[in-house]
């Protein structure tokens, strides 16, 4: 019987956050061992990233290797890719970097909390999802 196709995914910044400081850390380890699936980062995704816990608020909870240390423990599911394409259709025009990253890494899914990014429902090929909404859809 043949294997399943790896899902081709990508997770915004304000969902890494959670899973990284709070207890949605099981929600993830569920998404890693449910099923084959492939994390794409990019650039402009690690950079948000570290920006964001580098605020004074996030701070408290990383330390100054956090980032490097996350994709270390998940570098057998992650793929770093450059990004060429240009988007322009999010309302907030902040996120229009993770939307060209669905778009050149493929992605079946966008995983994120940004209500923004959500009201779109999809772009291109990628679905966009709430975290529990993709738990369920791949069930």
């Amino acid at each position: 019987m043949p294997g399943r196709r790896e899902l081709r995914i990508v997770i915004d910044t304000n969902l890494w956050i959670s899973f990284l400081i709070s207890k949605t850390q099981k929600k993830l380890d569920d998404i890693l061992f449910s099923q084959p699936l492939r994390i794409y980062f990019s650039a402009e995704l690690l950079n948000e990233l570290q920006e964001s816990i580098s605020k004074p608020k996030l701070s408290k909870h990383f330390g100054s290797e956090a980032i490097k240390e996350m994709i270390l423990a998940f570098e057998d599911f992650i793929e770093i890719i450059i990004v060429k394409s240009d988007v322009n259709i999010c309302r907030d025009p902040n996120d229009n970097f993770i939307l060209a990253l669905c778009k050149d890494s493929r992605a079946d899914f966008l995983l994120t909390g940004d209500k923004d990014l959500l009201e779109l429902k999809e772009f291109g090929k990628t679905r966009i999802k709430t975290l529990t909404e993709f738990i369920a859809a791949i069930k």
